[in-house]
């Protein structure tokens, strides 16, 4: 007996254990990896154009995958970044056979991070940790941020609604709460049902419908983010600490486990009024799961309770942890790796961060970083094209064009023909410079498409919406880009036209007539003291291959002198003569002199 009364004792304690550490088995997981999204989300500008960020996040995702994870947690602190970025980023974790994904809001998850967390199976906060704010804005030229005309916004707005309605309808958040976050005007009431418990956020129309009167004005629980597009000064009005029922997953809430309804999607309903039509019907287009939520009418009048007036809607929501928890938004509190193992009964917990070369990708398409490169670029080609042969200035020009060139094209955010473009470009006005003499048809077709290839390095071709005021926008910037680097470019090439002789190392480059000390005995003794100026019909013979550069003994009534020049036309061989056809600060051009050249003149 005794025995048995000890058997019994132990199972009790080995079951209340086990209920202390018991995890719900739609979040069970024994091998979890952390997909780190910091910082702000890079992006292009288009479905075709894979971004830095949303490049970065499939290469670790497909990891995890291979590594055997059984959930990905997504650990988001970022202010917010591209919405296509953020769009590619929810469809890479929706279509993920991984389906246990949790996002960590640690501790912020700002505008395009909150549409990335809303993604996710389900949400946990640090505390304290912030949320929401997914107004499109615009970026102006200059970097100032600015709120969008109306017409603009709802062109913008259809496809973030749409994604976060199919978030809300997957994960069973309530719609019209998400809907705030990216929609202005979205005043809320929470109600519940007197019967069943369940809760549920209701707008001015659907609050006279269960009430019959308009709802007084009262204090809301939620101080919304101001509509100017940084919420990163945004406060949210405190609350109380939510009660254990009200948390995602317990009463008043649906489960994260519970199955997603099958049929076909209904329409979606905006949590705003205003919302045109055009932009519903496009968002309903795209749900591939139908609304669980109620319809409510006169019917439902004396079935719901008043819990408190949530949002005025004077501006996007923007949600604290404790908040977070109280609308179902959050599942709980992780502190650390620590917590969120116990939080999901895992034994191994690996962490996968952005490697550095795809933070190195995401710095060098970054507008100011390609705009010094540009200037780089032509300041190097400027100095090597009037200075051919000394081989320096070419590699710098051609390692700057690398560095513009090669981020862009391995992320598919550059065409090819940008390549082609900016090559030919090149071609021709060494064309011109160097073969046809003047400038003509050749060097403008060369800058033409030089300037039109740097465009699409800045611009990347594609774009969801070509006409949208974001891709607009974009263009605008790029263009901007581009024309203050072109001036930056021209006026160091003027400075360095100027005062050639006198900067370092480029002052050697200047073509001089060498010194005693240079030219050595025996050269000085053939030379004599000549130290006259090179003029045109001047002859002389190569000493040195010229490539189009090279070394000319030149010969005049004073004597022998060795300089440097370049060939006008083609490759000259040593041991020829040649004659002398163009002179200038920078360059002595020649040709192979005539077979019946005379005596060389002076």
């Amino acid at each position: 007996m005794p025995k048995q009364i000890a058997s019994v004792c132990l199972l009790l304690l080995s079951l209340l254990s086990l209920g202390q550490t018991a995890v719900a088995g739609a979040r069970q997981a024994g091998n979890v990896a952390i997909i780190t999204i910091k910082g702000e989300i890079t992006g292009g500008n288009s479905w075709d154009a894979v971004s830095p960020g949303l490049n970065s996040v499939h290469r670790r995702i497909q990891l995890a995958q291979r590594a055997g994870a059984d959930a990905i947690v997504f650990e988001i602190d970022t202010p917010g970044g591209h919405a296509l970025t953020a769009l590619g980023i929810c469809n890479e974790i929706k279509s993920s056979p991984i389906k246990n994904t949790i996002a960590w809001v640690h501790p912020s998850a700002y505008s395009a991070g909150a549409i990335i967390a809303l993604a996710c199976r389900e949400i946990v906060v640090s505390d304290p940790a912030t949320m929401g704010d997914a107004v499109p804005i615009r970026i102006d030229p200059a970097g100032g941020l600015h709120s969008v005309g109306e017409a603009e916004r709802q062109k913008m707005l259809a496809p973030l609604l749409s994604e976060l309605v199919d978030s809300a309808r997957r994960n069973h958040y309530d719609e019209f709460l998400v809907q705030g976050i990216v929609s202005l005007g979205v005043e809320l009431w929470l109600v519940e049902n007197k019967e069943s418990g369940d809760r549920l956020f209701i707008n001015r129309a659907e609050y006279v419908t269960l009430f019959g009167e308009e709802p007084s004005d009262t204090a809301a629980s939620i101080t919304a983010a101001p509509p100017a597009p940084n919420a990163a000064g945004a406060q949210a009005a405190p609350v109380e600490k939510p009660p254990r029922a009200a948390k995602r997953g317990g009463r008043g809430w649906p489960r994260a486990s519970q199955p997603i309804p099958t049929g076909e999607p209904d329409r979606v309903t905006p949590a705003a009024p205003g919302l045109e039509r055009a932009a519903r019907d496009s968002a309903a287009e795209e749900q591939e799961v139908p609304s669980v939520r109620p319809v409510l009418t006169s019917a439902d009048q004396g079935k719901w309770k008043l819990i408190e007036h949530v949002s005025t809607g004077a501006g996007p929501l923007l949600f604290k942890s404790d908040q977070m928890l109280r609308y179902g938004l959050a599942s709980g509190v992780v502190q650390n790796d620590e917590d969120l193992k116990k939080f999901l009964g895992a034994k191994h917990l690996v962490r996968l961060d952005q490697s550095w070369s795809e933070g190195l990708v995401v710095w060098l398409t970054w507008m100011p970083v390609q705009a010094l490169l540009v200037v780089i670029f032509l300041l190097a080609l400027f100095v090597e094209m009037t200075h051919p042969g000394v081989m320096l200035p070419g590699a710098i020009a051609f390692t700057a064009l690398a560095a513009l060139l090669a981020p862009p094209l391995i992320i598919n955010l550059a065409s090819w023909w940008v390549v082609a473009a900016i090559g030919s470009g090149i071609l021709l006005i060494a064309l011109e410079i160097f073969v046809i003499p003047g400038f003509g048809i050749p060097g403008v077709a060369g800058l033409m498409l030089l300037f039109g290839g740097l465009i699409g390095v800045f611009v990347p071709a594609g774009s969801f919406f070509p006409d949208s005021p974001q891709r607009q926008s974009d263009l605008l910037h790029g263009v901007v880009s581009l024309l203050l680097a072109l001036a930056t470019s021209g006026a160091g090439m003027y400075f360095i036209a100027r005062n050639f002789k006198s900067l370092p190392f480029l002052g050697r480059l200047v073509l001089k007539d060498p010194t005693p000390e240079e030219r050595g005995d025996d050269l000085l003794a053939a030379m004599g003291d000549s130290s006259g100026p090179v003029r045109r019909g001047m002859f002389g013979m190569t000493i040195t291959p010229l490539r189009p550069a090279g070394r000319v003994e030149l010969t005049d009534k004073s004597g022998a002198r060795i300089i440097d020049v370049v060939a006008e036309i083609g490759y000259i061989p040593p041991g020829v003569r040649v004659r002398v056809v163009s002179v200038s600060d920078f360059r002595i051009g020649v040709e192979l002199a005539p077979d019946d050249s005379g005596v060389a003149s002076a």
